[in-house]
């Protein structure tokens, strides 16, 4: 009895203690009172067979319908009269001799095709453009505006019109393919 004169303060600090534990664990909700599952598994048909679950069977997307594609209301206008023409190489056809654009950093497939398209098909005729011919041309390009500058097209197509294939991976990397 002499402890518990001494050491009161603990006792009642263990009493306080074991009286939480008690009402922590007598206070919880009743295994019952759980939420029952939204719907029970389903029982395997044989001993050793896995339950499976119910999948909803989509329709594949071949057999939907084809949308019609709504039609153009008009022609895009033609380009204005006062274009000059892109400066051509004056030593071969762009025909019969067509440089692969594509070896140019920064040209692909589609730029390619943009570019044929307006005539330029010899890195020679790039490497000739001048300040007003890129910002005319740039302006044909859509989204692939400001590229000339922001790749040095001009100076690519400079080292490649040369056929100067040491100097252009020097600067610009590997060139990905022949001359």
């Amino acid at each position: 009895m002499t402890w518990l004169q001494e050491n009161w303060i603990i006792a009642a600090v263990g009493v306080v203690v074991a009286l939480l534990l008690l009402w922590w664990l007598l206070g919880r909700g009743k295994a019952d009172s759980a939420a029952p599952p939204v719907a029970p598994p389903a029982e395997p048909r044989k001993p050793l067979e896995p339950a499976r679950p119910e999948i909803v069977a989509a329709e594949p997307a071949r057999f939907k319908p084809v949308e019609p594609q709504p039609q153009p209301a008009a022609p895009p206008p033609p380009p204005p009269p006062a274009a000059a023409p892109v400066p051509e190489a004056p030593t071969a056809a762009p025909a019969a001799g067509a440089d692969n654009l594509q070896l140019l950093k920064g040209v692909g497939p589609k730029l390619a095709a943009m570019l044929a398209g307006m005539g330029v098909t010899r890195f020679q005729q790039i490497a000739d453009w001048t300040d007003a011919d890129i910002a005319r041309i740039d302006d044909q390009l859509g989204a692939f505006t400001g590229r000339i500058a922001r790749d040095n097209l001009v100076d690519q197509a400079g080292y490649l019109a040369r056929g100067d294939k040491a100097g252009f991976e020097a600067k610009y990397g590997a060139l990905g393919g022949e001359l």
